[in-house]
């Protein structure tokens, strides 16, 4: 019995570790605020930028949720205002397939905010798995990737670096 006891508690003890360590992750611990900062959410209307969007904003963040789907977004936008207390949460239009589309979306931002604080590079798409056959869409989501985020960031950087004491941070997730 007492050999089933010491098993049975190592086992109880390892699986606390490991699901604490690796399978739920870990969990941010800042409480900083971010108010009077803005904040741009690429592929902010579903799963870890909606999430990421959420935080900005019960941080007191403005948050820009760029997204390619108006209806998903404006509904994600709704959620977050609700969930969070913040109403500085908006959505702007932003297909990172097209590049007239970024630059539209470059033109908008700079006219109607006059400042970026942190800029995240979230948008994604899954499904492709190892394997996937090489097709049109796969190409071209090889050259969404890495392309209109780079095409973006100039235009964006001009608002972070013409705010006065302003660092902007870039994250690529």
């Amino acid at each position: 019995m007492a050999t089933f006891l010491l098993v049975f508690g190592i086992s109880v003890g390892a699986y606390v570790l490991i699901y604490y360590n690796f399978i739920r992750g870990k969990q941010c611990k800042s409480n900083a605020s971010l108010k009077g900062k803005t904040v741009i959410v690429t592929g902010a209307n579903i799963g870890i930028g909606k999430m990421t969007a959420l935080d900005m904003a019960k941080r007191g963040a403005r948050v820009i949720m760029a997204c390619r789907v108006k209806e998903t977004a404006e509904a994600a936008a709704y959620d977050i205002r609700r969930l969070s207390g913040n109403n500085e949460v908006i959505f702007m239009h932003l297909d990172l397939a097209s590049l007239d589309s970024v630059r539209a979306f470059c033109k908008n931002f700079l006219s109607s905010e006059p400042r970026l604080d942190i800029l995240i590079n979230n948008a994604g798409k899954t499904g492709w798995g190892v394997g996937a056959p090489l097709s049109a869409a796969n190409t071209k989501m090889a050259q969404i990737f890495p392309l209109p985020p780079a095409h973006m960031a100039p235009d964006i950087l001009e608002a972070a670096l013409g705010s006065p004491g302003s660092i902007c941070v870039l994250l690529n997730v």
